[in-house]
């Protein structure tokens, strides 16, 4: 069996963190293959792998949920299977807590798991060169400068939906309604379900979010002039848009595979009672 390691390099907990694992999964046998930057960061040169080309029976990141969608974004092989530990402070992605690691790393090798799998968001600027790498999470569509509006004209599978003043607009996955689109007001969606969510963020309007097929696809339009934009990807891959542009987006060919060991609605009762605490 061969495990693949990616870890902040940050946060000493964590690289502490990653040494245990490491160390668990070699005492078990398991071939272990670690990210550059976290190999680096432990004095593991042998062990040394760029993230894009990291693969195994399975991938252990060691962070919070920006962690999982570095990896998410970076990895080649959308079929290897993430299994995430949680040093951050929300952790939505990475169910595992530090402390009951070596338990979960054995329930992996004992087979006992589910696969959940969580579709991605591919978008395109229409006349633009950039390459939008596909979403784990969101496409947000936001404004240059904080303090300026955007008009946008929206649109599915060629129907026109509104016109509308807003800070901007969230096209997210399953997965990512959980995050910012479910913070900007959208709706939760459960992984089984094949759709993806628009929701305009502080909208001049009356229009606050839609769920629709992720086999369709939808258009965003800047409309006010000498307003410029910008596309943000997961929060980590910015492009900018200029008045005028058009960005559109689908659901992805590509997956990102989860190892879970609970379900979905017990993630988000927890996910919820952190956000009333908080």
């Amino acid at each position: 069996m061969r495990a693949g390691v990616v870890s902040r390099t940050d946060a000493e907990k964590a690289l502490e963190t990653t040494k245990q694992i490491i160390a668990y999964l070699e005492s078990k046998g398991v071939e272990v293959v670690v990210e550059t930057d976290t190999a680096l960061a432990l004095e593991l040169e042998d062990h040394n792998t760029n993230l894009q080309d990291l693969d195994g029976d399975f991938v252990i990141t060691v962070g919070g949920d920006g962690t999982i969608l570095r990896a998410a974004m970076e990895m080649r092989t959308a079929h290897t299977p993430l299994f995430g530990v949680n040093m951050g402070r929300r952790g939505f992605l990475s169910e595992v807590p530090p402390d009951g690691i070596e338990t979960a790393i054995q329930r992996v090798l004992d087979g006992d798991y589910v696969i959940e799998e969580s579709l991605k968001v591919k978008s395109w600027g229409i006349g633009l060169t950039d390459v939008f790498p596909d979403a784990l999470n969101e496409v947000l569509i936001a404004s240059s400068l904080p303090s300026k509006m955007l008009l946008l004209r929206l649109s599915i599978d060629g129907e026109f939906i509104t016109d509308i003043q807003a800070d901007g607009a969230i096209i997210s996955s399953p997965t990512g309604s959980t995050a910012y689109n479910m913070s900007a007001g959208g709706a939760i969606v459960a992984p089984t379900v094949d759709a993806l969510s628009l929701t305009v963020i502080c909208p001049y309007s009356y229009f606050r979010s839609l769920v629709f097929p992720a086999s369709s696809t939808v258009r965003i339009e800047l409309l006010k002039p000498q307003t410029d934009g910008i596309a943000i990807i997961d929060g980590r891959s910015y492009i900018a848009l200029k008045p005028g542009s058009v960005v559109e987006a689908t659901m992805s060919e590509n997956v990102t595979r989860f190892i879970r060991f609970k379900p979905f609605y017990s993630r988000i009762q927890k996910r919820l009672k952190h956000l009333q605490t908080s």
